[in-house]
């Protein structure tokens, strides 16, 4: 499958709604399972899933999705309508913090090297605009080249490495900080 036989190069995205909460799941859930790119330990469901769902339903927290086939599933796999999804999330609960949010991406894994985490990054950040938020963070495992490559490419800066903040599946795992502030001012 090519790029564009799969309609991901131009993908709309648009903002998630309560029938894609399953395939969200899924693709997290995956990478949780399988990959030191979630800390989480053990797969989201139930009450969980329901409660991270509800987080974001503050327009100022949305959850893009990228659809597969670029919008028409049947032109992807017919058994997959998400090909990956990306959010803003608070950064803290402390209230001086609400102008700075938390950026997630997450790519199924047969959508990868696709240029979708690219267009995901770029419809956040878009957003992060226009919503005023001033300041995007995000901690990427501190071997996970890719992310950080994407990151690297919309002007984040890293500002630093947790060492040994996690350890999954017997490896003790560095976290890198990056932020990007929107203003401008690096």
């Amino acid at each position: 499958m090519t790029e564009s036989s799969l309609g991901i190069q131009n993908a709309n995205l648009r903002d998630a709604n309560p029938s894609d909460l399953p395939e969200l799941t899924a693709i997290l859930n995956q990478q949780i399972e399988e990959t030191v790119n979630s800390f989480r330990l053990g797969p989201i469901s139930g009450p969980a899933s329901l409660q991270w769902w509800a987080a974001h339903q503050d327009p100022r927290f949305p959850i893009l999705v990228a659809p597969a086939g670029g919008g028409n599933a049947s032109a992807g796999r017919d058994d997959v309508s998400v090909a990956g999804w990306a959010s803003l999330s608070p950064w803290s609960s402390y209230e001086a913090y609400g102008k700075t949010a938390e950026v997630s991406i997450w790519v199924r894994p047969d959508f990868h090297r696709q240029g979708l985490g690219r267009r995901l990054m770029e419809g956040l950040v878009g957003r992060a605009r226009n919503v005023g938020h001033r300041v995007l963070l995000s901690r990427v495992e501190a071997n996970n080249r890719g992310s950080l490559r994407l990151h690297e490419l919309f002007g984040f800066r890293t500002i630093g490495t947790m060492h040994q903040v996690g350890e999954k599946f017997s490896q003790r795992l560095d976290v890198v900080m990056l932020e990007l502030l929107l203003d401008g001012e690096q």
